[in-house]
């Protein structure tokens, strides 16, 4: 895919800042009613499964409103 190279560049810049941050890598979007996510550290491998785009959100909030779950 074309956008790997970029994403890892960026991803290194990111962890090479100050910032504290977390990294969203979703592979595939549905619009299925559901949650339904899993969580994976630096270097383990990504799942590579689809995601509803209402898990997205539903993680981005949780992270926002509990970031200590990280």
């Amino acid at each position: 895919m074309v956008l790997i190279p970029y994403r890892k560049k960026l991803a290194d810049i990111i962890e090479a800042s100050q910032l504290d941050y977390t990294i969203l890598r979703p592979d595939w979007f549905t619009n299925d009613n559901e949650v339904d996510y899993a969580l994976t550290q630096k270097g383990e491998p990504e799942t590579g499964t689809a995601i509803s785009r209402k898990s997205i959100a539903t993680f981005i909030s949780t992270i926002i409103e509990k970031p200590e779950l990280l």
